[in-house]
This record gives structure tokens, sequence and C-alpha cells, in this order.
């Protein structure tokens, strides 16, 4: 029969969410088990006892009456049904069919299937309204299809919710059609009715105004819930901003995702949100519910910190969320019925363990779980109150039909406050934690104190040890610079002492052969001194022949020669001297206007004697050369470095002396002069180019260098503010160019 089938089927259904239910008995306390049970047994006797009493219906439906003021609500036991389980019945069979059954639930329960169901709906009009309207309150029906007699003939107006809001008889999420009744007349209405969902159609006949001003009470019910749900929005976004905790950001989600949720489940997302998009609002209602599951696990999760207290505990959330993205995946694809069920009975195990655990780690001293375990109980509450006003347990009215979304706001705004006390137990742990860091430095601070002083007297120990060695390191170097000074005067006092010794020996080989010469003159000079007045020729004769003998015109030239020779090795020797004073002048400190020809002639005149038997030595000057503020001894010092080591580079390839050669230039142009010493000894390599002015840099054998010559010509050519160009090719030469700015950034000032 259909009517067992149709009891049947929501026996089938009541076991099913029931069955979810006791299988997480274990978890709730024993009160709510016994309250829970109590109604498991009173629906299972209601549905025995209806089964009981069922007989076959053959007799003619007898009319709904309208009267008073025209509104009649749940009058579903004054329909009667049919079940197209195919969906291949016409208009036609239904008229001429007596297999309507007449129900005995004043909301129509069809339960979930895919069958197409037909109600036959008589009415007669006894009052004196004419516009009465049938309001279906059922927004998740998919197809409503409505058959009304007109002309005795009857039409159809076809809804669903896979068109837009406004193609309907009545722009509202629920169904509404016009019955054009008259007063004292009789029409029977047909309702073509599928839906994937849970089909339950709680049905209302009133006049136009009235169903107008209910709606309208419902529209401020979701208005207020709105500012509600906005409310916790915003605050929780605020917050989250503030603190930054992931619990808030997930909170925020969840109201969301809540508020999206039963937007859809009572129809205001598709007449609000997306009225063009009935397609979207078909399938939301398969991702809304599991993904406000997924989001509020995952809130829970972190919200009483299940993993601080059993991992264990996690295992059936994990199973849970994977459910309810099967669900997802299963609406998506077309499957329904199986998305619907599993959305139901993973929803409401959930919820109850969520309870359970919320319950045991509240009992552990979280206060969060606390607050979670009152705001899930109000909504698992609603919940059940929902699930049993769809089993017809509950009457279907407004308090039952919005019950989870009461539920909702309430569980969020406890939920918020919970998060608002987590703030404060947060706030009151992080005041404890710092005072006990105060303690602890309070007690700490006197041996912070004695190891401040004890690291105190070490880093000063370090620092006089630093200090010391420093200074030892100043005065080494001061003595290998020194070093390399004497090492290069003693080899040109060597030289010096040469160059010095030829003329010394040439004037003091003239002196003796001078001195006869001298002496033979006074003596022929004396005799004729000596003559009387009265001379005889005789005495005259002897000493003109002793003139004669003496020859004194030779001893005159050769007295002139010799004293040209002493002349010319007196002012050898007084160049000599010049170049040494010049070289090694007492103001070499003392910054001075000089020509640094001058610097260039007396370095090459006490080199003279070093260079001569080891190359061949160029001089290139330019006559024109300006005068420079300039330091003369220390370029003298830096020249004797670099010819020094230009002529040590020519003896690598062992060239003849000839070919051993060594140039020095002085040039200048608008910005700077140049002294350029040039050889063409085998070059540098790129390897050692960078190092050559480093301190003790040498590629000379041990004990023939110290390495400072080119590093103390550097430090002369940057105290001028100048630098050493250095210009090399490896088997051709080098050439060190000292740049000399021509207006100096100084002015007259004793050199460091």
């Amino acid at each position: 029969m259909n009517l067992g089938k149709i009891q049947g089927r929501n026996l089938l259904n009541l076991w099913k969410r029931m069955s979810a239910l006791v299988i997480t008995f274990r978890f709730i306390p024993t009160y709510e088990t016994s309250l829970l049970i109590v109604h498991v047994m009173r629906t299972l006797i209601k549905y025995i006892l209806t089964l009981s009493i069922l007989v076959p219906l053959f007799c003619h439906s007898q009319p709904i009456v309208i009267t008073d003021k025209g509104i009649l609500d749940n009058f579903g036991d004054q329909v009667e049904i049919i079940i197209d389980e195919n969906d291949n019945f016409t208009l036609d069979q239904i008229l001429s069919s007596s297999e309507f059954e007449k129900q005995h639930d004043k909301v129509l329960n069809l339960g979930i299937s895919t069958n197409t169901y037909w109600i036959k709906i008589p009415i007669s009009n006894r009052t004196e309204i004419e516009n009465l309207y049938l309001d279906i309150k059922q927004p998740s029906i998919d197809e409503v299809t409505f058959y009304f007699p007109s002309e005795n003939v009857y039409s159809a107006k076809e809804e669903s919710d896979s068109k837009p809001l406004n193609t309907r008889s009545f722009e509202n999420q629920n169904y509404i059609f016009p019955l054009n009744l008259k007063k004292d007349e009789s029409k029977t209405y047909y309702l073509k009715l599928k839906s994937g969902d849970h089909l339950m159609v709680p049905m209302s006949i009133a006049p136009k105004e009235i169903i107008i001003e209910r709606n309208t009470s419902k529209d401020i019910y979701f208005g207020i819930f709105t500012g509600i749900m906005l409310a916790l929005f915003l605050y929780s976004i605020i917050t989250y901003l503030n603190l930054r905790d992931k619990s808030y950001a997930l909170y925020v989600l969840y109201v969301f995702v809540m508020y999206l949720n039963q937007a859809n489940v009572l129809g205001y997302s598709l007449r609000f949100f997306w009225p063009e998009m009935p397609n979207l609002e078909r399938g939301s209602v398969y991702l809304f519910i599991p993904l406000s599951g997924i989001v509020g696990i995952l809130f829970l999760i972190k919200f009483i910190q299940i993993k601080r207290y059993s991992q264990f505990l996690l295992y059936p959330l994990v199973i849970s969320m994977g459910a309810y993205v099967v669900a997802i995946i299963s609406g998506i694809t077309g499957y329904h019925n199986f998305a619907y069920n599993i959305i139901e009975i993973n929803g409401s195990s959930i919820a109850i363990y969520i309870i359970a655990i919320s319950f045991i780690i509240w009992r552990k001293g979280n206060r969060q779980a606390g607050s979670l375990l009152l705001a899930w109980s109000i909504f698992l509450f609603g919940l059940v109150a929902f699930i049993l006003k769809d089993l017809n347990v509950l009457e279907h009215n407004d308090f039952t039909v919005y019950t989870i979304t009461i539920g909702t706001a309430a569980q969020g705004i406890l939920l918020s406050f919970g998060l608002a006390d987590k703030i404060n137990i947060l706030k009151k742990e992080k005041e404890e934690a710092q005072k006990r860091e105060i303690e602890a430095l309070r007690v700490n601070e006197k041996e912070l104190e004695a190891r401040v002083i004890a690291r105190t007297l070490e880093l000063e120990q370090a620092e006089q040890k630093a200090t010391k060695a420093y200074h030892e390191l100043i005065v080494s170097q001061k003595q290998l610079v020194e070093s390399e000074k004497l090492a290069g005067l003693g080899q040109m006092t060597a030289g010096i002492a040469h160059e010095l010794n030829n003329p010394i020996n040439f004037v003091s080989s003239n002196v003796g052969p001078l001195q006869r010469d001298v002496e033979d003159v006074i003596q022929i000079l004396d005799e004729f001194a000596g003559l009387p007045p009265d001379t005889n020729s005789e005495e005259w004769k002897e000493v003109r022949r002793r003139y004669d003998k003496m020859q004194i015109p030779y001893v005159k030239k050769e007295i002139e020669m010799l004293l040209k020779g002493i002349e010319e090795g007196s002012q050898r020797t007084a160049e000599i001297v010049k170049g040494m004073r010049i070289f090694a002048r007492a103001d070499k400190d003392t910054l001075v206007p000089a020509n640094i020809n001058d610097c260039i002639n007396s370095t090459l005149v006490v080199m003279k004697s070093v260079l001569k038997n080891e190359v061949t030595l160029k001089r290139s000057i330019d006559m024109n050369i300006p005068v420079l503020d300039c330091y003369p001894g220390k370029l003298n010092q830096a020249i004797v470095n670099l010819v020094s080591n230009a002529v040590q580079a020519t003896k690598v390839n062992r060239k003849s002396v000839e070919d051993r050669i060594v140039e020095v230039k002085s040039y200048f142009d608008d910005n700077n002069l140049f002294i350029s010493v040039k050889d063409n000894g085998p070059g540098i390599s790129d390897e050692i180019l960078n190092k050559i002015f480093d301190p003790f840099f040498t590629t000379k054998q041990v004990g023939e260098g110290t390495g400072l010559g080119l590093s103390i010509a550097m430090g002369i050519a940057e105290e001028h503010n100048g630098h050493i160009e250095v210009i090399t090719e490896v088997g051709k030469g080098s050439e060190f160019i000292i740049h000399l700015p021509r207006k100096q950034k100084f002015g007259t000032r004793t050199a460091a």
C-alpha cells in the first residue's frame, strides 16, 4: 500500500538517525541518555500503532472546509497521496486514479526518496474571502507543479529551485499559489512534488495579506539572526586582527559558513544573495552544511586544544571531516540522497561526540571546553528538536522550524564568550608568567651583577693586553720600517763613499806635484828677489840658467792643469754633497714647496754608484714641471724604493748591464704630477699583483728583503693624497707611476 510504504520509510529513517545517536550513547551523561531513549520509544510506539490500524480507504475524499478568517495551518491529515515511483504518471491518470490514500500527519513527512509524489487537495470555501493562497513552507523542495481547475480543465503552474525566483507566482522562497476560490465554491487541486532532500510538506491556506504578514515576520526573525551573526563576524575579525589568534580566524570562518548554511536552508540565500542563480542554490546545500561541519571541527580542535589532552580523541573528528568531504563530492556529482544521508547521520553523531569530548576535557579543568559544552548542548538541542520535528514527534511550528537557527545564534554568542574568556585566561597566564620572570630576575640579579663585574674585569684585562700588544706591534712596525730605511741607507752610504773616493783621490794625487812646482817657482822667485841692484851679468846669467833649467812655462801649464783637476774634484765632491743634502734634507717631514725633478736627481745621484754596475739608467725629466707642496725627503724614499725594486726585477732574466734598463721619468697634466719608474724585467703575474703593496709581502728569498718597500712607497703617496698605479705585462716589464695631485687638500703642516 502507498500509505504503508510512506510510513515504513519514515520508520526506517527514524531508525537510521537514532542508530547514529545510539553509537555515541556512551559519551552522553545518564540523564540525557534517558531523555533520548524516552523520545525513541514514544516514536516507535506511535508508528507501531499507526501501522496496526491502517486500512485501505476507498471512499471519496472529504473536502477541506475553509471557515472563519480563511486561515488553515498544517492540514496534511486531510489530503491524499499517490507515490509515482518512476515519475511517469500523467495528469489524466491521476485524475482517474482511485489509489489515493489519506494521510494521518498534519505535516506531510515523505522522507528521503527519489520518488515523485502527487497530493490531492479538495477545498471548499465557506468564507467571504476570495484571495486565498496555498503556502507550501518548504524552500528545499526541488520541483513543485500546482494543478488547478480552470473552465472545466486543469492548468498547471510549475516552479522549482532551478529557476530564478522572479518566475514564481509569488516572489518568495516558499512556494505560494493562488487558489482563485470564490465563496461557497469547492475545487480539487493537485500538487506534484519532487525533492532530493528530506521531503517535509508543511502547508497553509490563508489570505494574501496574512501570508505576507507571516513571511514578513519570518524576514524580521531572519534579520535579527543576520544582525547577531554579522555582529559576531565583525567583532571576531577585529579581535583576530588585534590578537592574530588562529582560534579567532577559524571562528570568523565558522560564523560565516554557518550563516550561509542557515540562509540556504531557510531559502533566503536564493531570495537575497543569488536570485538569478538557482542552480547554485540547489547545490549549495551539499556544500555549506559539510563545510560548516569541517570548519567547526577545526575550530573545536584549536579552541579546546584536543592534542594537548589526547591524540586518540582526534581520530573520530578526522573521520567525520572525511565523511563531510565524501558528502560534498557526492552532492557535486549528483548523488543527492546519498549525500543528504551522510550529512544527517554524520552531523548527529559528531554533535554528540563533540559534547562528549568537551565534557571530558572540561572535567580536566579546561574552561573553554565548558563554554563549548554549553554552546554545543544548545545547538544539539536545536538539532534534535529539528530532527524530531521531521519525524513528527514534535509539532511542526515556527519554533521547531527555527530551532537550528536559534541554536546556531546561541552557539555563536556562547562561543564568542568562550573566546573572550580565553583571552582573559591568556592575559592572566601572561601576567603570571611575567611575575615569575620578574621574580626570577630579582633572584638572579646579584648573580648577574657579579657576572657583569667579572666579565667587565676580564674585558679590562683583555683591553690592557690588546693595548700592550698594539703598542708592541707599532714599535715592531717602526723598527722594521727603520730597518728598511737603514738597510737602504747603508747600501747608499757605501756607494756614496766609493763615489766620493774618486774626486778626493784625484785632489790628493795632484797636491804633491803642485807643491813641488810651487816650491820651484818660489825658489827661483826668491833668487830673483835676492839679486842686488847692481847685479853683474854673470849672476844674472846664472839665475837665467837655473830658470831655464826649471822649465817655468811647463811648470806654469802643469800648475794650471793640477789646479783645474783639483777644482773639478772639488766640484764633483760638492755635487755629491749637495745631492746628499737634498736627499736627506732636515725638512723631510715638513710640507714645503719643492720641484720633484730635484728629488729625482738627488736620489739618482746618491744611487749612482749602486746603479752603474747593475743597470742602464735612463732619465727623462720635464723641465717645465711645476712646484709641488710635498715632503721631499719622503718622496726621495719612495723613489729609492721603486728604483731599487726595478733594479732587482731586471736581474731575474740574467741580462747584461746594457740590456737591463730602468727608466725614470717626470711629467704632468692639468690635475696631477707623475713620477714613473719603469723596468724591462719579467713583469708581475695576476696571482701576486693584488698582494705587492701588502706589508711584509715579498717574492725574494728569506733574508733578502723585508717586504716593506712598496708598502712604504704607497703610504708616502697616500700622504700626498695620491696613489701608485701599476702597469705590468708578464715577460715585458712593469711600470710604477706615482700620482701626486697638484692641488693638495692640506696646507703647510708637519707630517705624521
